[in-house]
């Protein structure tokens, strides 16, 4: 009897193995992806999935997702499924995302905020569609990436910078020259999308989530234990 037993749960781990599935998680590069992605696969690993990682720039990662070449978008504000109806939002959060604007280190400028911002000639990286928005009907252009945009004020053409603020942060001494005006000038909230066919893991998913967050789990995970 204990035999049969045995070989039942073994079947049983078997078809469970069989059926559980590589999801691919798409998101362009940003500085806290490998952050979240730790996360992430926890996330998934309790639903009985693993993951791979697939960068794509940031407009044809949504549209991957949202036409099913990819499983799921990584983190996104709300409201990306607005605009790509097949994404399908868990909606306990994932991270909190901060910008911060950048000055030449011989600016005058010291204040940090979009109605001061919006005086001056701005940059920020392609991909962030929150910084379109922001950054509509001001003298704003965008450029491939956050150290070209770090580059950009240093040499002086452009007065601000947006940046996520650890890449700020970062370039103080990597680039030079620029500083970093504080507070951020936004904070916001970040949520894992995934496409329609795998709506059914989203209840699961939303409660491990809040779980995680609930218990500090979530801190350990991206940033590591104090």
């Amino acid at each position: 009897m204990r035999l049969i037993f045995t070989l039942l749960v073994l079947c049983s781990v078997s078809v469970q193995s069989a059926n559980a599935k590589t999801l691919k998680i798409s998101a362009p590069v940003f500085p806290e992806s490998a952050a979240i992605f730790r996360l992430l696969k926890e996330v998934y690993r309790q639903v009985g999935h693993d993951i791979e990682l697939v960068v794509r720039p940031a407009k044809r990662s949504l549209i991957e997702v949202n036409n099913g070449t990819s499983d799921a978008e990584m983190a996104r504000v709300t409201g990306a499924e607005t605009e790509y109806p097949n994404l399908v939002r868990v909606k306990e959060p994932i991270f909190a995302l901060s910008f911060s604007a950048i000055v030449n280190s011989k600016s005058k400028h010291w204040l940090s905020s979009w109605e001061e911002i919006a005086k001056h000639r701005i940059g920020y990286p392609r991909g962030y569609r929150l910084l379109d928005v922001r950054t509509k009907n001001m003298n704003a252009l965008t450029a491939k990436d956050p150290v070209t945009i770090a580059k950009m004020v240093k040499a002086g053409r452009i007065n601000v910078g947006i940046i996520v603020t650890s890449d700020a942060n970062r370039f103080v001494s990597e680039v030079g020259k620029i500083a970093v005006l504080r507070p951020p000038i936004e904070v916001v909230t970040l949520y894992h999308f995934l496409n329609v066919k795998h709506r059914r893991l989203i209840p699961a998913m939303e409660k491990i989530l809040i779980k995680l967050n609930d218990s500090g789990r979530t801190k350990e995970i991206i940033y590591g234990p104090n």
